[in-house]
């Protein structure tokens, strides 16, 4: 049975080790590279964990962390009520379990128990069509496009920009 549950900075080593995956395995659906975190050290990624304008979620398959979600909430006044999904993985093993919806829709409960966000934003790559129709059947439109968004090894990556209200 898998769990999901914020991550803290007691998390931080095996998020650390699920980040770096994420970023060699899927490095066109990341703006950060893992030549560039693999450098960060430890206190780094629990300082990520720690931030109070952000909530990362983490799926475990017992001990062990299987997929994340960071939700990161604006903090100026006019804006408190956005907040933007970053950073979803789940390792190729799980996929199909619809546990990225299960670890968004944990993010829009606690999201809705503090009563401040009332929309969701993301980015997601146009030729990553799996991910653009589970985030439609999450509740997700697109709302715009974003050309030549990323730079990808040698070519530019273009993104659509979705939201959702909660």
């Amino acid at each position: 049975m898998i769990r999901y549950e914020p991550l803290t900075e007691n998390d931080a080593a095996a998020y650390r080790n699920l980040r770096l995956e994420a970023l060699m395995k899927s490095p066109e659906a990341f703006a950060s590279e893992y030549p560039v975190e693999v450098q960060y050290s430890l206190s780094d990624f629990e300082e990520r964990l720690s931030r109070d304008h952000a909530i990362t979620i983490g799926a475990f398959d017992g001990k062990s962390l299987i997929g994340i979600v960071t939700l990161v909430k604006e903090i100026l006044p006019k804006m408190r009520h956005r907040a933007t999904l970053e950073a979803v993985y789940v390792k190729p093993e799980y996929r199909g379990r619809r546990i990225s919806r299960q670890m968004i829709e944990k993010l829009t409960e606690i999201a809705k128990d503090e009563g401040i966000v009332k929309k969701f934003y993301l980015y997601v790559m146009v030729s990553n069509e799996h991910a653009i129709s589970a985030y439609e059947k999450m509740g997700f439109s697109i709302y715009g496009e974003d050309k030549e968004a990323m730079w990808e090894g040698d070519h530019y990556v273009d993104e659509y920009l979705m939201a959702r209200f909660i």
